[in-house]
């Protein structure tokens, strides 16, 4: 490198550092969002052995970035290597912009998109500063193969390579592939002709990359998303409003204060005109030659496709952030190609650009130097006094929402296992926590008084949990409530005799003795599906007080979906299912698909129970049927020791041993109904997949799960 590149090379650094460099130091003490816990948790298993071709809790996604975060983990905290990711992806954008512009353009154009990229937008400051994976990723990977074609002669070994990453880019995410189309339609209109080796090795790397996402369709941990859906006719225009708001914030024209929402700093309006003028200049005279048309229609395949899907919104910058990189590459070619001629009028257009984004980054680190903005805009609250109250609780496992259930889990290291009750984002796709907190009788629920993007909130639980009739104990820890110490409206130590009741269709027909054998292996159906009208009576042999009724169901055809009514000696005193099917199961109200179907029936006499079905259903499978009374004698609790032992093995991914202790938990206890359910869950996840793409029990989808 000649001094004067070395001068160039310590300017660029010396910009970002001065721009950029402030919000970096204050953003760098704030906790990482919950999409970025969610891979840096994926991170800590792949360590452990643990693969995955598809990001947690997101079906679309890959998985790329978990695998390169998890070196990193072997020799720093999480924080940490998140925090260096980010920034390390920062400085490579830099390098990035300015070789594609010295590729397009020669040296000058370098080192002016470099000096650009270097300051940078607001929103591309932020998303380095703040921002999740893989936004900040891909942009990165779908410039190397346009890299490695403007090299002129192509080596069989480069398009292999660059094949490779743009697989890896496309496994990523979704979003590289337009970008990649554009890029070849680009290439294409310059006249660039790669030789047929290099066009099939291209090809083979490119499937060798993105081979994750065929094993992930084969193995079926992978589902369509609204990402990759298009906006119908009628709503074109909508996008195209959308892609103007967006690329106002992505350019500067306006200051986003947070990486993916509304709230925005407004610049001076004169300076915002200045600004889109300048910067629209710059670009059109970069992209006049036909040397840049990869870029320009790189650029453009972004721009169709932000206007087109479905799943983009004006204030979902992060969808648009990959158009940085060829704008400011072209918007570098374009002030050398003016410097050539006038390097004043070069000067005045590139100060035309830089000083409204200098002016907002200081509206973005105003905002971030107030210490509730994280928490009041952001939506990512410190979760120190929750932790702290789990920990003193002795609390291992959790349900929480969206915002801040993958956070938990990662900020306690995962001694505190932690799960949405059910997938708020895509009900239905299975969350990776949900069976291990479903077993665990102690499960808490950790709930904001503020925030939800499904899940209640703190105020809208309790009202549930009132509902269902039990107890339990509250926390408050800041904005947030722990519920904990559950105790359900009846006591599974005090089952009615199967002997002393019979169970019969409600059209007479007598269920055999397989419903009240308490052998897991024996299963009763109905010869048809539930129909309105349908249902079970439990007839006793004399009257007593009942406090529940509980039917262990099928996992997969479940009937927990169809509306239900329970009448005791002909008075309806119960009805469901509840909002997001909640129920008391395995001594804590747990929501969504589960092998329980629990009534309780607030300690009423009763000759006899009918269950009757108000809408249509699958066939009916009842393994066994149950009935909890408040006066019958206390048993003890036998198969509790093993009950631990199958927990603590469920916890460490030997399903097999849980389902074993399990099997001797309901040897010893019989009649516990949870006991029964514990034992049909581990079965199931035993015959699940157990090193790559491991997933608990899906939560029934929207018939489920959905408010009602």
């Amino acid at each position: 490198m000649t001094r004067t590149r070395a001068l160039l090379a310590l300017g660029v650094a010396l910009a970002a550092l001065l721009a950029r460099g402030p919000l970096h130091v204050l953003t760098y003490g704030q906790p990482v969002s919950n999409d970025d816990a969610i891979p840096l948790l994926m991170a800590r298993h792949v360590v452990r052995g643990e693969l995955a071709t598809i990001l947690w809790n997101q079906p679309y996604n890959g998985a790329l970035d978990a695998y390169l975060l998890a070196p990193g983990l072997l020799v720093a905290p999480a924080h940490g290597v998140f925090r260096a990711y980010e920034a390390l992806c920062a400085v490579l954008l830099i390098v990035v912009v300015g070789r594609l512009a010295w590729r397009a353009e020669g040296e000058r154009a370098g080192w002016a998109a470099a000096g650009l990229a270097a300051i940078g937008t607001p929103y591309l400051a932020l998303m380095a500063a703040t921002g999740p994976t893989p936004n900040f990723l891909v942009p990165l990977l779908t410039a190397v193969p346009l890299l490695v074609a403007w090299r002129g002669t192509t080596s069989v070994g480069a398009a292999l390579g660059a094949g490779l990453v743009s697989g890896l880019a496309v496994w990523d995410s979704a979003l590289a592939l337009p970008a990649l189309v554009g890029i070849g339609i680009g290439l294409a209109a310059a006249g660039e002709r790669p030789a047929p080796r290099a066009a099939v090795a291209y090809g083979a790397g490119f499937a060798l990359g993105a081979s994750p996402l065929a094993i992930a369709a084969a193995i079926g941990a992978s589902a369509s998303s609204p990402v990759t859906a298009m906006r119908p006719r009628w709503l074109w225009l909508d996008g195209l409003t959308d892609l103007a708001r967006a690329a106002a914030g992505l350019f500067g024209v306006q200051a986003p204060l947070v990486v993916d929402g509304p709230q925005r700093a407004a610049l001076p309006w004169g300076l915002g005109i200045l600004l889109a003028v300048a910067l629209v200049a710059s670009v059109a005279v970069g992209a006049w030659r036909r040397r840049a048309w990869p870029l320009v229609a790189w650029g453009a395949a972004l721009l169709a496709v932000f206007a087109a899907s479905r799943r983009t919104g004006a204030d979902e910058i992060r969808y648009l952030y990959g158009l940085a990189l060829p704008v400011l590459a072209l918007a570098g070619a374009g002030l050398a190609r003016l410097s050539a001629r006038s390097r004043a009028a070069a000067g005045a257009l590139g100060l035309a650009i830089v000083a409204p984004w200098l002016v907002g980054h200081q509206l973005v680190r105003a905002a971030w130097r107030d210490p509730g903005h994280a928490d009041r805009v952001w939506e990512v609250p410190r979760l120190d006094p929750v932790l702290d109250t789990l920990r003193r609780a002795n609390v291992a496992s959790a349900y929480a929402s969206l915002q801040f259930a993958g956070r938990l889990a990662l900020e306690s290291e995962e001694r505190v296992l932690v799960s949405q009750a059910w997938n708020e984002r895509i009900p239905g796709d299975p969350l990776r926590f949900r069976d291990e907190v479903d077993l665990d009788p102690q499960a808490a629920w950790v709930l904001s008084s503020r925030l939800s993007r499904g899940m209640p909130r703190a105020g809208g639980f309790r009202e549930l949990a009132r509902g269902l009739g039990g107890a339990w104990k509250e926390d408050a820890p800041a904005d947030f409530v722990v519920f904990r110490r559950f105790v359900p409206p009846f006591d599974e130590s005090r089952p009615v005799p199967p002997e002393a009741f019979g169970v019969t269709t409600l059209a007479g027909a007598a269920l055999p003795r397989a419903v009240r054998d308490r052998d897991p292996g024996t299963v009763w159906s109905s010869s048809a599906g539930i129909t309105r009208g349908s249902g079970l009576e439990v007839r006793l042999r004399a009257p007593r007080r009942l406090s529940a009724l509980a039917l262990t169901v099928d996992l997969g055809e479940t009937p927990l979906g169809a509306a239900w009514v329970c009448e005791a000696d002909g008075v309806v005193v119960a009805s469901g299912p509840s909002r997001h099917t909640l129920q008391w199961v395995n001594g804590a109200p747990r929501a969504g698909r589960q092998a329980l179907l629990t009534v309780p029936l607030g300690d009423r006499p009763a000759s006899s129970v009918r269950l009757i079905f108000q809408a249509a259903g699958p066939v009916l499978h009842v393994g066994e049927v149950f009935l909890y009374g408040p006066d019958e004698p206390e048993r003890p609790r036998a198969g509790e020791p093993a009950a631990a032992r199958a927990l603590e093995a469920a916890r460490g991914g030997d399903w097999a041993a849980a389902g074993a202790a399990y099997t001797e938990a309901v040897r010893l206890e019989p009649e516990r109904a949870s006991l029964h359910a514990c034992l049909l869950r581990a079965r199931w996840r035993t015959m699940g997949r157990r090193v790559l793409d491991v997933e608990s029990l899906g939560d029934g989808g929207p018939a489920l799960v959905a408010p009602r």
